[in-house]
């Protein structure tokens, strides 16, 4: 049995409870989570929930005394990359979350470097469960403190993205991000005149092979959804990206279904093709430069294989 707990944000205040329950919790649907409320599963701050009309409001703490769930499948072949006595670094597959969120728990990449190392680890930056590549944890709080304090300002990324589109020459998109009203998906953000959080992204085309571009992106700014969300933005949206791809009701269909070949038919991959390719950072304690770099991960080559040798940047 797991417990789980949300605070309301402000943008969810006057939203019906099981609504926000379907979108907070993306693993169960609306009726499911009805069924919960009537089973009396939930509770809002600490008052057991009878009503799936119930309207929430900011800052109320809702619980859900969950079954025992049975989290999805992952890929466990993460390889390290790098390490020292402070840092390791993890070419991370393209699907598995780097810590707990939503159902998952037990089946995250920090959970499974903390069983087998043993040690208590940091996460110093965030990729997006399909997101592949290069991902820095801390040995110790006091080098995440360091690092996380100041990140973007220490740390420079390299991404690399399949994208649907011909780009004709590098571009650099410095719109500001928010929250995108006009989708379905309350989480999901866009770029747009205005918006509240400043953000740039440059991308440099590396290879195009029919209507399908490599690209290279090179955030300025390390906001949520970035380089996913730029991409849309541009024109370019990412290969397989459920929510910011060719087709957002594709998210709905996963949430509710799991990945399914219809899915992967309709996005023409498996999960978003955005690869995190290089970190490159001053260590905190030694003063050194260094550069992490994660391979071109084998679905990205199987896909564009039989094409033109790929520029290596």
């Amino acid at each position: 049995m797991r417990t789980s707990e949300s605070t309301v944000p402000r943008e969810y205040c006057g939203e019906r409870i099981d609504k926000y329950l379907a979108m907070r919790f993306g693993y169960m649907s609306r009726n499911e989570w009805q069924r919960e409320i009537s089973s009396g599963q939930i509770t809002v701050n600490g008052s057991t929930v009878s009503s799936s009309h119930r309207k929430i409001r900011e800052g109320d703490v809702v619980t859900y005394e969950g079954r025992n769930l049975v989290e999805p499948e992952i890929d466990r072949d993460y390889t390290v990359i790098y390490e020292d006595r402070h840092l390791l670094g993890i070419n991370k597959p393209g699907n598995i979350p780097v810590h707990p969120s939503g159902i998952f728990f037990h089946n995250t990449l920090l959970t499974l470097l903390q069983n087998e190392t043993g040690m208590k680890l940091h996460p110093l930056h965030r990729l997006d469960r399909e997101t592949s590549g290069a991902v820095l944890f801390a040995k110790d709080r006091e080098t995440a403190s360091v690092i996380q304090s100041s990140f973007n300002d220490l740390v420079s990324k390299t991404y690399l993205a399949i994208v649907h589109g011909r780009p004709s020459g590098a571009l650099r998109v410095d719109v500001p991000l928010g929250q995108d009203y006009s989708s379905m998906v309350r989480k999901k953000r866009s770029a747009y005149a205005g918006a509240p959080e400043k953000a740039a992204t440059s991308f440099i085309p590396l290879f195009t092979t029919g209507e399908f571009t490599l690209v290279k992106a090179e955030p300025e700014t390390g906001r949520q959804h970035q380089i996913r969300a730029h991409l849309l933005h541009a024109g370019f949206p990412i290969l397989g990206d459920k929510l910011y791809g060719i087709d957002e009701g594709q998210y709905i269909k996963f949430t509710r279904e799991g990945l399914s070949d219809e899915i992967i038919e309709t996005l023409g991959f498996p999960r978003t093709a955005l690869h995190s390719r290089r970190l490159i950072l001053r260590h905190p304690h030694t003063g050194a430069w260094l550069r992490i770099t994660a391979e071109m991960p084998e679905d990205f080559r199987n896909f564009l294989s039989g094409q033109r040798q790929w520029l290596n940047r």
